[in-house]
């Protein structure tokens, strides 16, 4: 690491393992909460997530990055502290009145007029400042008092500028390099955050004067032209739309420092957002289904769908090939239907799980006991088992930030799928699969990005 440049920041595994210990506490056998209740619920897990993640990512910065004692303390912050709001304003997003496609893990774009607040429409790799009225943060300025600046990946926009999912198969693709073209420090930048330091050279900051913004191609004020904060080192040129960017020595020529922001820093809190709120829903499920009459009155589960995104149980399919494990049955579930009016009503699955394909990559399993009577192909033992001990009642298993060893998209049909999900063998079942069973491990990885499994109660 050099002494002019600030990389990609790793968060550490504390992260992680307390907001998996907050998970399994509310895993506990509760009422159903009402969908006002979950709204709540997943708003005060991003709250509490971020409230014991802001430290540990500031510890795990400073412990696993050489800073050079002349680097300002307070660049180092402005880039933690802006870190640390995307990856919760990111992980909060939920679909409301005037958002209905709003979802967790989009990003918003660069703020473009340096009036704080961010640009309602911009380009893949867009560069403009901190939208920090946005987060809701303080104004981040590097050690010569300029703004922090911003860049986004165009696969991390919102909906209304790019329709494609947003889920753990989602990466970023900007390209960030170390000192020359010929070291990589990723290619998978979901955003860039830089400090752009004191002008060089040509550098005009003027904030009345204008002219033609190589960064944009139009004639727009010198202060809001990226060009005249980024430089170029090693032929890259940061202050291109879409990178590829560079970290480099400082010199009399360049002075930027920036931190990439990757899927692996995003997506496992983003997973565990998605996984509770899941939980709530299939509680409510329950719920709506005992008061029904379904299993005794005791309530039941949605039957697991195979591919095709409807349960593999009648109306969707044929009399007695009901499956308990597969995917969430997000187009279509049975034995009642997702929003099936009642009374009492049944539970909806949001907007954003549906549109952005989060059935796909995560799996779920629910005991042959709080099923439909009859007719399950799939079920070996009356509950689920998580590490030898029985009586689960659901599992989810969410899988983390896709590698280089993972197909994305892995073929909907595809039945042996998991496989590129969940490193650990039992945890890879499937109705074809030789294991064919009801039991489950926690994943033995300690890693950040670790697969995590998610039960009821």
């Amino acid at each position: 690491m050099n002494a002019g440049s600030l990389s990609q920041l790793a968060p550490t595994n504390s992260l992680a393992a307390c907001a998996d210990s907050e998970v399994r506490q509310a895993a506990r056998p509760q009422r159903a909460p009402s969908a006002a209740r979950q709204r709540g619920q997943a708003i005060l897990f991003v709250v509490l997530l971020l409230a014991v993640g802001i430290g540990l990512f500031t510890y795990g910065a400073v412990r696993s990055v050489s800073l050079s004692q002349q680097q300002d303390v307070t660049t180092r912050q402005a880039f933690i502290q802006v870190r640390d709001a995307l990856i919760g304003w990111s992980v909060a997003r939920t679909t409301t009145v005037p958002l209905p496609n709003a979802r967790p893990g989009e990003l918003p774009c660069p703020d473009m007029n340096n009036d704080g607040f961010e640009d309602g429409n911009c380009v893949a790799g867009a560069i403009g400042r901190v939208p920090w009225k946005t987060l809701g943060i303080p104004e981040p300025k590097d050690e010569t008092g300029e703004t922090l600046w911003y860049a986004i990946a165009g696969p991390f926009r919102i909906w209304n500028l790019n329709g494609t999912a947003i889920n753990s198969d989602t990466k970023g693709n900007i390209t960030v390099y170390q000192d020359s073209s010929a070291t990589v420090l990723t290619n998978e930048a979901i955003a860039v955050i830089f400090a752009a330091g004191a002008p060089l050279g040509t550098q005009s900051r003027n904030t009345s004067a204008t002219a033609l913004c190589p960064t944009t191609g139009t004639t727009i004020a010198q202060n809001l032209c990226a060009a005249n904060y980024l430089e170029t080192a090693a032929t890259v040129n940061n202050a291109t739309t879409n990178g590829p960017f560079i970290s480099a020595q400082a010199s009399s020529t360049f002075n930027d420092r920036l931190l990439a922001i990757t899927t692996a820093n995003l997506m496992p809190v983003v997973e565990q957002r998605v996984a509770r709120e899941l939980r709530a829903i299939l509680e409510s499920y329950k719920t709506a289904t005992a008061a029904l009459g379904y299993n005794a009155g005791a309530g039941v589960y949605p039957w697991a769908d195979s591919s095709d995104g409807m349960s593999d149980a009648p109306p969707y399919q044929l009399p007695g090939v009901g499956l308990n494990r597969g995917r969430i049955p997000a187009l279509g579930a049975s034995p009642r239907n997702w929003g099936d009016p009642g009374p009492p009503a049944v539970p909806t699955l949001p907007a954003w799980f549906v549109n952005n394909n989060w059935r796909l990559v995560i799996y779920y399993s629910a005991g042959q006991n709080v099923l439909e009577a009859g007719g399950c192909s799939s079920c070996v033992d009356p509950t689920l088992s998580v590490d030898g001990v029985a009586g689960r009642e659901v599992v989810i298993l969410t899988p983390g930030p896709a590698g280089a060893s993972r197909p994305a998209p892995v073929p909907p049909d595809d039945l042996t799928y998991w496989q590129y999900y969940f490193e650990d063998v039992q945890n890879n079942d499937y109705r074809n699969d030789s294991l064919g069973n009801d039991l489950y491990l926690t994943p033995s990885s300690s890693a950040y990005t670790r697969d995590r499994i998610f039960t009821i109660p």
